[in-house]
This record gives structure tokens, sequence and C-alpha cells, in this order.
């Protein structure tokens, strides 16, 4: 009885369908169709004055682009040496000072050179293919180079109509500008395409679209209660999560799911909260022992084999799981690469940033062996991932050469290593950012000469921020003052005694960082 009366009520909703179809095509779609035509020539000629606007930012845009390579190879040029790739020596072009720019048809390139000697010159081909490239394909942009008297010296297409739209930038002050162009029967080709599928459109959604729109408006009206009756059915069945979505048909069945609804969610609210509470911990409990196992695996299982170091080191792990760790690695022309990071934030993240940053310099380090080029690479492969996790490391990194006992370090945003010698303890430090941070085009280093009872130590801030139970800082004059004591220790004694000395000064307060040290004493 119920389905006969959703069945009378399904009548009327076809006229009223039919209604509707029969307004909208009067008061939307013609209308909308005579506006498409009479405003097809002012949306044209709006179309003409948006391409030549980007047509002009376009042309900027590539001038400066070919500007900035330019400014970069002089500078690659002027900072040459004989080992340098993609450097050409040619003969000096008349009338070239000692910065130039010359077209090669022959080699496809734009050169940029200075001046060596009175008749050669040092150049680097700038492929015609890399100026040109990345340009848009809705509609062919024609590329050229012209001089200051707008002789053509080199296009990539040929422009052979004259209804075209033209932009000009000069590039730098170089004496050569960029010119693009456009055939504007190729932007009126696609504004006619653009027509066509308009109107092609209209036709699908009102034939198509809008027939069946009025049979399946039909049905439309009995599709609520049949809603409520199948989720009741569901939840019967035992699926409780199953719930009534509303409906702007439902009227009264919509008020009545509603109460359904609210009626199965005060049954089940104490049970789902009390379940949702479980799990929470057990998801904290279990990221956090990931967290402290991938935090292990950064620390060196075993010091490295070095004739004339002991090493030691120490590891405190706080609660929270951080993204510290030390690295010992042995490159293979014999030399050492002492690191240590301390990498921004807490958690999984963290630990994981860390973890991938250390497998870096490994990697770089088997095969890269100046420090300066090994931390640009490093970072440039760091900043990859970090820039959009908002993640950065600080890190401290040297290379010791264990025949010279050279030390060649430098400080990335890290806390300086410490040279203890004799009565004196020298900071080692270098200007720089932490990785990750962004990109950099040199890496400052430094080079310290290391002798017989020297002691060098490497840190994380965890040690000299550790607190007590008033917030009171160890801070770096007791740390600084302890090595100075100590320093005749071994370096695995010395280690212990810093650590145990922290512990003593904090006194059981839970910490929020962990605390890294690694000691080196030199014995020739």
């Amino acid at each position: 009885m119920a389905d006969s009366s959703i069945t009378k009520k399904s009548h009327p909703s076809g006229s009223l369908a039919r209604r509707i179809l029969i307004i909208a095509i009067l008061l939307l779609v013609i209308p909308l169709f005579l506006q498409t035509l009479f405003l097809y020539r002012q949306e044209y000629d709006q179309k003409l004055q948006d391409v030549e606007a980007d047509l002009k930012m376009l042309a900027n845009e590539r001038a400066h682009f070919i500007d900035e390579i330019l400014q970069m190879d002089w500078t690659l040029l002027e900072e040459a040496t004989n080992e340098s790739r993609n450097i050409e020596r040619i003969p000096l072009p008349p009338n070239a000072r000692d910065q130039f720019v010359a077209i090669s048809k022959s080699r496809q390139a734009v050169l940029a050179g200075i001046a060596e000697t009175p008749t050669e010159a040092l150049v680097i081909p700038i492929p015609f293919t890399v100026i040109a490239r990345d340009m848009p394909r809705a509609y062919q942009i024609r590329m050229a180079l012209i001089d200051e008297k707008g002789k053509v010296l080199w296009e990539n297409v040929p422009v052979k109509g004259e209804d075209f739209l033209q932009a000009d930038d000069p590039i730098g002050e170089t004496g050569l500008s960029v010119r693009l162009t456009v055939e504007k029967k190729e932007i009126k080709g696609l504004h006619q395409q653009s027509y066509y599928l308009r109107f092609a459109a209209l036709v699908l959604f009102v034939g198509i679209i809008g027939g069946g729109a009025v049979f399946l408006f039909t049905r439309r009206i009995a599709k609520p209660l049949r809603h409520l009756c199948k989720t009741m059915e569901r939840v019967s069945e035992g699926a409780a999560h199953v719930r009534y979505t509303p409906d702007w048909m439902g009227f009264e069945i919509n008020a009545l799911g509603i109460q359904f609804n609210q009626t199965l969610d005060g049954l089940l609210r104490h049970a789902g909260e009390a379940e949702r509470e479980r799990l929470h911990r057990e998801r904290l409990a279990k990221e956090l022992s990931i967290g402290h196992e991938i935090q292990s695996n950064l620390l060196p299982t075993h010091v490295p084999g070095m004739a004339g170091l002991d090493i030691a080191s120490a590891y405190f792990a706080s609660k929270e799981v951080n993204g510290d760790f030390y690295d010992l690695f042995k490159m293979p022309n014999g030399k050492l690469l002492i690191s240590v990071c301390d990498t921004a934030g807490k958690g999984i993240p963290a630990c994981l940033f860390a973890l991938g940053l250390r497998s870096i310099l490994r990697t770089l380090a088997t095969t890269v062996h100046d420090l300066s080029e090994l931390v640009q690479r490093a970072n440039d492969l760091y900043f990859i991932d970090a820039q959009n996790a908002s993640m950065f490391s600080t890190l401290w990194i040297g290379i010791f050469d264990p025949k010279s006992h050279k030390l060649t370090f430098c400080s990335q945003g890290h806390p300086p290593g410490l040279l203890v010698r004799g009565a004196q303890l020298e900071e080692l430090w270098t200007q720089g950012i932490a990785l990750g941070a962004q990109k950099v085009d040199l890496i400052p280093t430094k080079e310290v000469g290391l002798e017989d009872g020297d002691l060098l130590v490497l840190y994380t801030d965890g040690i000299v921020e550790a607190h007590d139970s008033e917030n009171r800082l160890y801070g770096k004059n007791r740390f600084y003052e302890i090595l100075v004591k100590k320093q005749k220790s071994t370096a695995q004694q010395l280690a212990d005694r810093i650590i145990e000395e922290v512990r003593l000064f904090s006194g059981g307060a839970p910490q929020h960082d962990d605390m890294t040290l690694l000691v080196i004493r030199v014995k020739k």
C-alpha cells in the first residue's frame, strides 16, 4: 500500500518535469545561446589583448631567463680551470668585449664568452633548444633573437603570415632582444573551436541529459523511503555504522530518518569512544617503538678502525623521538668522514629525514672527496624532500686525513666542534645554514691540523640545553669547563663523564631532546 502511494505521487511529477524542462529551455538555454553569438566578437578581441599581454610577459621572462644563463656562464668562465667542462676555446670575434655574446648557427647555440687573450676567447655554448624550451603549446609561439637594428639572427620557426601579434624584450645589456610572434589565425581557430564546443554542450545537455532527467525525476520521489528501509534492514543485519542520509525530496521521511540515526548513535556512542581511545593508545605506543628503533639504527654499530685516533661516543635518548645522529664513515680513499646532525622537529618524520640524510652523506662520500662539494650535493638532494615538509637539519661534518692529520670541516647551523689543546679550547665553526632550508651555491670550509694529544668534541644542543626540575639549563660554561679539566682522560672516559654530569645536573627531570656526543683524541 505504501508502494502504491509512492507510485501515485510519481504521476504529476512527469508533468512538472516537462514544465521545468520547457522553462529551462525558454529562460536559460536560448538566452545563453544568443548571448554566446553576441559576445563572440567581443571575447575574440579580448582574447587577442590577453594573448598580446601574455606574449609581452613571456618575452620579458624569456629575456630574463637567457640573461640569467649568460650571467651564470660568465661567472663559470671567470672561474674556469683546465678541468672545467662544457667550455670551449675559439678565436676572439672581431670587436668583442671582455664579456660578449655571439650567435653560432653551426653549433645551433648562443655563445657566452670572455676574452682570454687578444686572439682567443673562452665560450660556453647555450643550445637554441634550451632557450626555446617550455613554450606554451595551445598555440605555436615563434621565437627569434634579433640585434639592435631588428635583424633576425636566429629563429626557431620562420614567420610566414603578415597578420600576427609580436613582442620584443631586450636581453640585459647584450645588445640582443627576444622576439616572440603568434599568428592571429591560430588564436582565431582556437576561439572558434571553443564556441563550437559551447554549442555542442548546449545540444547535449538540453536534448539528451535534459530529456533523461525528466524520466529520472519520476523515480526520484520514492528514493528517500527506499533508502530508509534499506538502512534499517542493514542495521538489523549487524551493520551498525550505516546511517540514513537526509534527502532534499525526503520531507517527513527525513525527520524519521534523523530520529533513527540519533537513537542508534546514542546506543553506540560509549562503546565507540572506548574503542577509539584504546586504538589511539596502541597506535601511539607502536609509533614510539618504531621511532626509537629507527633512531637506534641511525647510530653506527661499531667505530671504524683508524690508526692514531681514540674514538668514543655517548648517546642518551629522551622520552620523545628525535632526529639526532652521529656517524663515522671510512671513505674509499682511507679518510674518515665525521658527522653530527640534529634534525628539526620530533617524532618519526624527524627520524626518517635524519636517516635519509645519513644515507645521502654516506653514498656521496664513496665518490666525492671534496667536503664543500659533498655537502652542497647532499643539500641539493635533501632539499627536494625537505622543502615540502618544512624540515631542516643542522650538521657539523668533517673529513680527517690520517696521513697528514689535517681536518677539513664545516658547520651548517650546528653548534661548533670543540678542539681542546692543552688549556686552550677552540670552537671549530664556519658560516652556513642548515641543510634543507634552501639551496646554496657555495659551502665554505676550513682546515685545521691536529696534533698529538688534541681532543675533538662534537655534540648536539641536547647537552647544553639539558635542564633540571626548575628549568635551569646546563649551559656551555659547565660543558666547556669539564672538557678542559678532564682532557687527559681517555675518549670513552670523557664521554661517559660528560653524560653522567648532565644526568646528575638534570636530577631526573624529563628531557625533551636527545644528548649526542662524539669524542676523538689524536694519538700520533
